[in-house]
């Protein structure tokens, strides 16, 4: 079965196999198309269906008439995951990450996603969805600078070693580092007294930009980059064992 990912920032398509998942490619959100969906859905076994979970309505349209049968996760697929959050607002994508970090974690009681947005998403002790907050993202945050007429047009993150930087690139490249690691520790620490976290919930964290923060915090946690990805494995092997049964 073929799994998509479609976010804010970009698609990402990939293979699942026997509980793996392979053959993994990204396309951009903002370059997709009609065409250039189809044209990498082509390069994938023809007898493959889709699995897919998206935050974006209008890229979800663009599966139609693609030639592969297309289930959409909250409305084709239902997430076996007790959900306190409003159902309207609520990004499918945030509830398959819980229900696949349950998978992976049983005692995962917090999600940390390093996408488009930072989001911080809870879990009960007995497995439910309880919700979370939304904060921006590293890479929203660095677009800002882009629009400075006397900053540079391309911005490359790096380690800063100097206690006070002496350039833009590393004035930038230390207070992002620095700037979102203490807030993301801080949250962390807050949260982990106020639910009462015992140190064996371990979080997971995942998301494009989680490799540029991760070296900076101070806690234990466990790195799943294709989260959202396995949690769409999950819910493929459940449709065809449910299948089957039939």
């Amino acid at each position: 079965m073929i799994l998509v990912d479609i976010g804010n920032t970009n698609l990402q398509f990939g293979l699942t196999k026997k509980g793996k998942i392979s053959k993994i490619k990204a396309l951009d959100s903002s370059e997709a198309t009609k065409a250039k969906i189809k044209k990498i859905i082509s390069t994938y076994p023809k007898e493959d269906e889709i699995i897919l979970c998206s935050v974006a309505p209008h890229i979800t349209k663009l599966f139609k008439g693609t030639g592969r049968k297309t289930y959409v996760v909250g409305k084709d697929i239902k997430i076996p995951l007790k959900s306190y959050y409003n159902k309207k607002n609520i990004g499918m994508d945030r509830l398959v990450g819980a229900y696949a970090a349950r998978k992976i974690s049983p005692r995962c009681r917090l999600i940390i996603d390093f996408g488009t947005a930072i989001t911080f998403d809870f879990i009960s002790k007995k497995g439910e969805y309880l919700g979370g907050f939304i904060l921006p993202g590293v890479g929203s945050t660095l677009s800002v600078f882009s629009k400075c007429a006397l900053l540079p047009k391309k911005i490359i993150l790096k380690k800063v070693k100097k206690i006070i930087p002496t350039d833009t690139q590393s004035s930038i490249s230390k207070g992002l580092n620095e700037g979102f690691s203490h807030m993301i520790n801080s949250l962390f620490h807050e949260y982990k007294k106020k639910l009462k976290l015992k140190n064996n919930e371990i979080p997971i964290i995942t998301g494009g930009d989680a490799d540029i923060i991760m070296p900076y915090l101070n806690f234990k946690s466990h790195h799943e980059p294709l989260l959202v990805m396995n949690g769409l494995q999950f819910l493929a092997i459940n449709k065809r064992k449910k299948r089957n049964v039939c």
